[in-house]
């Protein structure tokens, strides 16, 4: 459980990190599901541009048997309601595969910047839990995160665009649409330093859906990997949207997550 400091901690810098939760055997098991995940087809398996690099992997807790007991573990959905005060359900389940000198950039943005127009979420009661599978250093794309930069809400809504309709997959590329600019990211850190993310493979961090966070290319020999699981209030439903994106990418599944007894490897 969160201590009442920790979840202060998360409210009014808008990230929280907690160091070594799970252990080297858990964090072995789960690498092992990612690389049999990348090597199958599956519609939420997104590329980077060279088209053969693995960029992300959505939907896992459907698909793979570890995600899908690891986001009803009490390290992550315990806390997870403590911070939103409500019964949960994963709104969306990703793994970002940072490859070894080949892993692209995150542009600055905003998780609810999209969500609540693009997805229909009334309000940004949702937080992410991030699951760090390898060690993140300052040379291989850590997450990037503009403390405080929550607090505001939405600094630029995504406006839908002719065209945009169902092309989801942009939404998930290297060039987001709904990045924010220079102008934008000069107001954002006008009171606040951007803040490199760092810490050991096991470490999970929490950070709420308005912080202004990206990453940059991974420029070491060493992978980055993360698994995030985007957990919302069951009180949370999404609206109609003219076009709702995947199951796997936004779910609208609210039948509210139970916790399950033991460890990752029950």
């Amino acid at each position: 459980m969160l201590t009442e400091h920790q979840i202060e901690e998360y409210r009014s810098e808008g990230f929280l990190l907690l160091e070594d939760v799970f252990n080297a055997g858990d964090i072995a098991a789960l690498r092992r599901e990612v690389a049999d995940l990348s090597a199958t087809e599956h519609p939420g398996r997104i590329f980077e541009e060279d088209g053969t690099t693995v960029r992300g992997i959505h939907g896992c807790h459907t698909t793979g048997p570890l995600f899908s007991r690891l986001v009803r573990l009490p390290q992550l959905l315990s806390a997870a309601e403590q911070i939103l005060e409500s019964k949960l359900h994963v709104f969306q389940f990703k793994v970002n595969a940072k490859k070894a000198l080949r892993g692209e950039v995150w542009q600055w943005h905003q998780d609810y910047s999209v969500w609540g127009p693009k997805d229909g979420m009334p309000e940004p009661r949702a937080v992410n839990v991030a699951l760090l599978l390898d060690d993140a250093t300052e040379h291989n794309g850590p997450l990037l995160v503009v403390p405080g930069s929550h607090r505001n809400g939405a600094i630029a809504p995504w406006r839908p665009e002719p065209g945009d309709g169902s092309q989801w997959e942009a939404d998930l590329s290297s060039k987001l649409k709904f990045a924010l600019d220079a102008e934008q990211m000069t107001k954002v850190t006008a009171e606040s330093e951007i803040r490199s993310v760092t810490g050991r493979a096991g470490s999970l961090l929490f950070f709420h859906p308005c912080i202004a966070h990206g990453s940059g290319a991974n420029m070491s020999p060493a992978d980055r990997t993360m698994a995030f699981v985007s957990y919302n209030s069951v009180d949370n439903e999404l609206r109609e949207v003219p076009h709702p994106r995947p199951e796997f990418v936004a779910s609208r599944d609210y039948r509210p997550l139970e916790l399950v007894d033991g460890g990752l490897i029950a």
